[in-house]
């Protein structure tokens, strides 16, 4: 986990942590109205997530229309399938509360990248994903076209 906090907390100044237990950290930056959503290692099901959906609407109550969102994946272990529909549900509410980007850092674990893949696809959202979190967050900061 500490591996991470040093990219999120790049811009610490800026950047007030929402959430953050074993399983993800929230952030968000007021300067570049983005939210921040760091997936650590696995999930074994629901109820080891049981605030996710909660810290996420408070996350979203913070950022205005048109905001970005970086997912960084690298250190996520597959989840069971069941889980699934909680991350299309967590998608789904950031698109209806109008995400003008957002970004995966892909896991290094090849299964999981493919789950991810999955569900992106079922999501229908158009996500750019990149290996490392420098170039997700200054892809982000460029103006969209």
């Amino acid at each position: 986990m500490q591996e991470n906090i040093p990219n999120i907390a790049s811009e610490a100044n800026n950047l007030k942590h929402i959430a953050r237990n074993k399983c993800y950290e929230i952030s968000y930056s007021k300067t570049k109205n983005r939210l921040y959503f760091n997936v650590l290692g696995f999930w074994k099901n629901k109820e080891s997530v049981p605030d996710l959906l909660h810290d996420w609407e408070k996350a979203l109550s913070l950022v205005s229309p048109g905001f970005t969102v970086l997912v960084d994946m690298r250190t996520m272990i597959t989840h069971p399938q069941e889980l699934n529909g909680l991350h299309e549900e967590f998608m789904q509410m950031a698109q209806d509360a109008h995400v003008s980007r957002v970004v995966n850092v892909m896991p290094d674990d090849k299964i999981a990248s493919l789950q991810v893949g999955e569900i992106v696809l079922r999501s229908n959202m158009q996500i750019q994903t990149f290996d490392t979190f420098e170039a997700a967050d200054k892809w982000l900061d460029q103006p969209s076209a």
